[in-house]
């Protein structure tokens, strides 16, 4: 649909991803179907790491096999490896850097040379990160995507997604977008526009108080382990360090014990509201048990890394030391 305001914001997008075309969607899911079904055909195959958001799994396993389109998981530990998995049938390769909501990192670069061999396009999902910390476009990507629902409008109060690409790959797919109907309301992007005024400044204080808070928690006793760019591994360390600005505003903590424990920790806390959405001014906690990878079992959970046990944290812009105290004043109470 031709409307100036949602012209701008992808315009707006666009520009700060250093990227030639983008374009708003009415939601982030929108926005990945539309590039996923727009672009690969009957016979294709998608490539893609286990670790993915729940329902970006629920579309490549269950919706994307409906419409012809394989898709071959990439085991997390054999990431940097991609290249081995490639067939001849490869035609798009989708990753998430950082994780949901383990927080691995993959190496952008080696993904987009083993794209670049099989003459396919690679799309990654930047939501967490935000151009503000990293640019996949600079890596070799040849699509962005992101939930601008979370950090790009920043405020928890819209639904929208976001593509941005080199020159002449999105406006290949303007008719697909037209006929599939995932049009931005443009009110929605107008509060789009309003959010990424603010970005480069939020994103400063979520990088900060997520930074706070792993330090003020490393060993506490309550807490197994900490999930945060760069901490799984000296690779995906280094990693960080050479396409990463900022670490970014999410932190997952696996609790010592069980779902109860989870539970009760939750239910201690006062600054932080119980929500499954993300990167907004405001810190939320959520249980990907019970939200983002609900629908998966707990085998799967399990190999994707994703304990009963874990918590996800979006750090909002509050107070650092306010939120410390209110994660330690739940964790001792657990």
């Amino acid at each position: 649909m031709a409307n100036p305001t949602l012209t701008q914001a992808g315009s707006v997008v666009s520009a700060l991803e250093g990227g030639e075309e983008g374009r708003v969607f009415a939601s982030g899911m929108a926005a990945l179907s539309t590039v996923l079904l727009g672009h690969l055909n009957r016979g294709d195959e998608v490539l893609a790491p286990e670790d993915l958001y729940g329902n970006t799994v629920t579309l490549l396993k269950q919706e994307l096999p409906r419409w012809g389109i394989a898709v071959r998981f990439v085991p997390a530990a054999r990431g940097s490896q991609v290249g081995e998995y490639l067939s001849e049938r490869t035609r798009l390769l989708l990753v998430e850097s950082p994780t949901n909501p383990t927080l691995h990192v993959y190496d952008l670069r080696a993904w987009a040379r083993a794209a670049e061999r099989a003459h396919a396009w690679l799309v990654v999902d930047n939501t967490f990160s935000t151009p503000v910390n990293q640019q996949p476009l600079r890596w070799g990507a040849h699509v962005v995507m992101h939930s601008a629902t979370k950090y790009l409008g920043g405020h928890s109060d819209l639904l929208a997604g976001a593509l941005v690409s080199g020159p002449g790959l999105l406006s290949g797919l303007d008719p697909f977008a037209a006929t599939l109907g995932g049009t931005l309301d443009p009110l929605a992007g107008f509060l789009l526009l309003r959010g990424m005024k603010t970005l480069p400044l939020r994103m400063a204080r979520h990088n900060e108080n997520a930074r706070a808070v792993v330090e003020e928690l490393e060993g506490h006793p309550k807490v197994l382990r900490i999930c945060y760019p760069g901490r799984a591994s000296a690779e995906e360390e280094r990693i960080c360090r050479r396409q990463m600005r900022g670490r970014g505003g999410m932190v997952s903590l696996v609790l010592r014990g069980g779902l109860g424990e989870a539970r009760r920790f939750l239910q201690g806390l006062s600054l932080f509201q119980v929500a499954s959405s993300l990167g907004g001014v405001e810190s939320l906690v959520s249980l990907p048990l019970e939200t983002s990878h609900r629908a998966m079992s707990s085998e799967e959970r399990e190999r994707r890394g994703i304990a009963d046990s874990m918590a996800r944290l979006s750090l909002g812009i509050e107070d650092a030391a306010d939120l410390v105290a209110d994660l330690k004043g739940a964790l001792n109470r657990v």
